[in-house]
């Protein structure tokens, strides 16, 4: 699982292909979404300082970050106190950012093709495939929602959820905490600095 959640960040690394002009909706919104996110990391006059700000500025604008937080952490945003909960999605922000800008070197020129999308409940899922000349293709659907703009509220990685994934890591750290939501905030903490 840890593989997959390594792959995330080849997913804010990639080129449209010209086509992606043609496209509309949700698929229009991711393809200017990575075009946004390949602007920064291409450009050689940027610091990595300055392109994790870049980074953080799109996952914000791009990505519903508080139905994805509240998501991972399951039941037990509602066990959190006001507070916590306000702790967590800093800490959340944080963890994705730091964990994700860290890889920003391992862009090769890979590009994405967006193949379609489908409705799915009251989403829409894009499915785009990563290509590069040296590997097999990677599939992700990117789990887009429209509410007041279009906002990416989940990734699937060859079939496997992000938001699943860490969900289950969270449950578990704080399950080795007995149940304390603190444990994890601790956890958190410690891994941001």
């Amino acid at each position: 699982m840890r593989f997959v959640l390594l792959l995330l960040p080849v997913l804010f690394l990639v080129t449209a292909m010209p086509a992606m002009a043609q496209k509309s909706g949700p698929e229009a919104f991711i393809g200017k979404m990575t075009s946004h996110a390949i602007d920064f990391l291409a450009n050689p006059d940027l610091s990595f300082e300055q392109r994790k700000a870049k980074f953080r500025s799109l996952l914000r604008q791009d990505f519903d970050l508080r139905t994805i937080g509240r998501f991972v952490l399951g039941r037990y945003w509602n066990q959190a106190t006001p507070s916590q909960q306000k702790e967590y999605m800093k800490l959340f922000e944080d963890r994705v950012v730091n964990i994700y800008s860290n890889r920003f070197k391992e862009y090769n020129g890979q590009k994405i093709e967006v193949r379609g999308s489908r409705p799915e409940g009251d989403d829409t899922l894009v499915t785009t495939f990563i290509v590069s000349d040296d590997s097999k293709p990677i599939q992700i659907d990117w789990r887009v929602r429209s509410k007041n703009g279009y906002k990416i509220v989940d990734v699937v990685v060859e079939g496997v959820s992000m938001s699943m994934t860490q969900r289950s890591d969270y449950a578990s750290v704080i399950q080795t905490g007995g149940g304390d939501i603190e444990f994890l905030l601790a956890s958190l903490r410690e891994k941001q600095s």
